[in-house]
């Protein structure tokens, strides 16, 4: 646990260092000053709330028992996390996948994986849901353009016997 938030601390300390003061940038911004430049940072038991991370690279480091609610995360590569015992509660998400090319297309990225997730009273608009499994899940009151999910199931179950 402790080199994880030593590895987590390193991490922050390191996106702290790559803070640079822009014009047009809230006033607080503006007058913090990077502190680390490069290298492993720790950070344990730091109140780092309202720090600002630009053009960081935090490949590689851990996150554990950290209160990241409220964070506005935007233009992020999250590809091959884990994320774990993660309240989610509140959360939106949106225009998730690799930006369109030239062409306007969007490649497929790498599946995504929710087990054990508790997915209840959310809204899915417009998502491409192309060749997804649903194994073993509670869809009582799911529906897909307004007509629930049991009905498709049991009409689909009947018109097979």
């Amino acid at each position: 646990m402790k080199r994880s938030l030593v590895v987590a601390s390193v991490g922050l300390a390191a996106g702290i260092a790559a803070l640079t003061a822009q014009s047009g940038q809230p006033e607080q911004e503006q007058t913090m000053k990077p502190t680390i430049t490069s290298g492993k940072q720790i950070a344990l038991m730091a109140d780092i709330s309202g720090s600002v991370f630009r053009d960081v690279k935090l490949s590689g480091s851990e996150f554990e028992n950290v209160d990241m609610s409220q964070t506005r995360m935007h233009d992020i590569n999250l590809s091959d996390i884990s994320i774990s015992a993660a309240n989610l509660g509140g959360a939106h998400f949106k225009h998730l996948g690799p930006a369109p090319g030239p062409n306007g297309q969007q490649e497929r990225q790498k599946a995504l994986t929710f087990e054990e997730a508790q997915l209840c009273d959310s809204t899915f608009t417009r998502v491409d849901l192309s060749n997804v499994k649903i194994i073993d899940c509670n869809v009582k009151g799911m529906t897909i353009d307004g007509v629930l999910v049991t009905d498709l199931i049991a009409a689909y179950k009947n018109a097979r016997k």
